[in-house]
């Protein structure tokens, strides 16, 4: 037997004896209550409180795109 068949069978029986351990089960955790955006009147359509504070914010604007083939 050479050192590298020894090698060779060293390092395949140490992946195999890592991979054979048991993973721990993933807990998935609990989903938290959903805050629902409120709207805010104060400044008009489309503004909406960021959730936790009575800032108002509003997001808007347009998309364009142009192909030339």
């Amino acid at each position: 037997m050479n050192i590298k068949s020894l090698l060779l069978g060293s390092a395949a029986a140490l992946v195999a004896a890592s991979g054979a351990q048991a993973a721990d089960a993933i807990v998935a955790p609990e989903p938290e209550a959903v805050e629902y955006v409120r709207v805010c009147d104060a400044y008009g359509a489309g503004y909406f409180y960021i959730p936790g504070t009575e800032t108002c914010l509003r997001i808007h604007g347009y998309v364009r795109y142009d192909a030339t083939g």
